[in-house]
């Protein structure tokens, strides 16, 4: 049935608005015959006119204008539709404003500086002439060297350069690098491909994709689902990762649809369950649940679906997880049924994640581990030292050190300095549980230093040694200051550079003489040898080739 509300807006086209004046002439104003008046004709004319009138005003402008004529309201129902007839969730998308790249912090600026490659001379011209007038291969290595270093300093050329480049490699590698900065400052040109996929390259498809979902464009979700629509199948995988990282409510409604199609093969089915974990679908939970309960599914397609309505952090899961761990035979099933658990930390979910941690297969063990990391469940500390000493698997043995660390419990941290001070522990051992103490900072502090010590008086654990300094050149701790001075006071060049980096990022007064002493060697021509050059760039001197002084 047609309720009234605005006819303009029925009366779609001038034919329809015809037609309808027709109806109107023959059923309500019943012209006896064709002798009509004069006048009767002109009316009838006139009303025609009218309504086509108003017809084309609305469709030119979208608002209603005052008129003589009786506006009334117009609103299908339901039932006049076509049951049929395919929904569509997609459409072109609002192209977002062109915008600049983000600007480098000063701390940004300044880590950049300290990289080698700003060193050499002319480095910053160097690189604004490449980006200028490069070639390919030229643009394409100083782009991956600035990813490398973490180098923001020259967005704004690249930005530029990717404007005038005709070069569809040029485009691609600054689309990967500001994928990776997760810079949105190409969002404008991403949407409009997305709304308009196929005359461009797959590859250039791929990674305007994965640069929409890394920049979490929403405004581009249209677009995206547009694309699903359109069953192409070289754009489906990063199709559906972007949405996960874009889509809302309505796009989960979406792809709560698409569940119902017979056509998608186990990878579709694999993929599409891990976007509605993503998105948090819970207009999905049903249906999910159902195929976490069905063991005809495709294995695969289950581990996903278990981990997804976990994810939804719908309660009702829990139930459903923690009876099909106790019932499936499948471990790869209970791995992900581990990860779907994860996000509740109700007493009888931590229950079952800490017996996990000693279930058979070792891959649910490290995702056991994880969990307990992820919910700091302090009860699972004895089951993760006996893992630690007796697990089969390195994997899980070397998984347990930074929870045990993390978790700070007497028990624990008694254990790994233990570890440390073991004779019998290998040099891999104690510099996994070194790391791990020293990041957490809570033991183990004063014996590892000591261990340290021990290794600068024995070659033979000179890997060990290094690795430890590494792990002292993390942090700035004034417990450091004397082990640095020790790294410095070495023979061996590559210790002596390890006791540098300590005190780069220390600046340990009672070392600073120990650097200058390095920064002051020199060969028999009187040129800097050894780590000469690297304590004069720490201690902010340059070399003068020509008068062969430090400045």
């Amino acid at each position: 049935m047609i309720k009234t509300k605005v006819l303009a807006l029925f009366l779609i086209s001038t034919s329809i608005a015809l037609s309808y004046a027709e109806e109107k002439t023959s059923e309500e104003l019943s012209i006896p015959d064709a002798t009509a008046t004069q006048g009767q004709t002109s009316k009838l004319q006139s009303e025609q006119q009218v309504q086509s009138e108003q017809t084309q005003s609305s469709a030119d402008t979208s608002s209603t204008e005052s008129t003589d004529l009786e506006v009334v309201d117009i609103t299908l129902n339901d039932e006049s539709g076509d049951d049929d007839a395919p929904k569509t969730y997609g459409g072109v998308a609002v192209v977002p404003a062109a915008k600049r790249p983000k600007k480098p912090t000063s701390e940004e600026i300044a880590e950049a500086e300290k990289t080698q490659n700003s060193k050499s001379e002319n480095y910053e011209q160097k690189m604004h002439d490449t980006f200028k007038f490069g070639i390919d291969s030229e643009i394409s290595e100083s782009i991956d060297s600035l990813l490398k270093n973490k180098d923001k300093r020259f967005v704004d050329d690249i930005y530029d350069l990717f404007q005038v480049s005709e070069s569809s490699s040029v485009k691609e590698t600054i689309l990967k690098y500001f994928t990776e900065l997760k810079d949105p400052c190409l969002e404008d040109y991403a949407v409009e491909i997305a709304n308009d996929p196929y005359d461009m390259k797959n590859s250039t498809v791929s990674l305007v994709l994965k640069y929409l979902g890394a920049v979490e464009c929403k405004a581009a979700a249209p677009a995206v689902v547009a694309i699903l629509e359109s069953e192409n199948e070289s754009y489906f995988d990063d199709a559906l990762t972007a949405l996960g990282s874009i889509g809302g409510d309505k796009e989960a409604v979406f792809l709560a649809e698409y569940l119902d199609r017979d056509d998608l093969s186990n990878h579709q089915k694999q993929e599409l369950m891990k976007v509605l974990g993503k998105l948090k679908a819970v207009a999905t939970w049903d249906k999910l649940r159902d195929v976490v309960e069905n063991e005809d599914e495709n294995s695969y397609v289950r581990m996903y679906a278990a981990e997804a309505i976990g994810a939804m952090e719908k309660t009702e899961s829990i139930d459903v997880l923690i009876q099909q761990f106790q019932d499936t035979s499948d471990p790869n099933l209970r791995v992900y049924i581990v990860k779907g658990l994860s996000y509740f930390s109700t007493t009888e979910v931590q229950n079952v994640l800490v017996q996990a941690v000693r279930d058979d297969y070792y891959k649910v063990r490290l995702e056991a581990i994880e969990a307990v990391k992820k919910q700091k469940i302090t009860s699972a500390v004895p089951y993760l030292i006996y893992r630690a000493k007796n697990d089969k698997e390195s994997a899980v043995k070397y998984a347990t050190y930074p929870v045990i660390a993390m978790l700070n419990t007497s028990e624990g941290n008694e254990y790994l300095v233990s570890l440390i001070t073991d004779k019998k522990s290998s040099d891999t051992v104690k510099s996994k549980v070194a790391a791990c103490l020293l990041e957490e900072n809570n033991a183990g502090t004063s014996e590892i230093i000591e261990l340290a010590r021990d290794t600068l008086k024995n070659d033979v654990h000179k890997n060990l040694r290094y690795a430890l300094g590494k792990e002292f050149a993390k942090y700035e701790k004034s417990d450091f200051a004397s082990i640095c001075e020790e790294y410095l006071s070495s023979s061996d060049v590559s210790t002596q550079g390890t006791g540098l980096d300590i005190y780069a990022k220390g600046r340990y007064s009672s070392c600073k003489d120990a650097v200058q002493k390095i920064a002051d060697m020199r060969d028999k021509k009187g040129n800097p040898k050894g780590n000469a050059k690297k304590a004069m760039r720490i201690l902010g001197l340059t070399w003068d080739e020509e008068s062969k002084t430090a400045k």
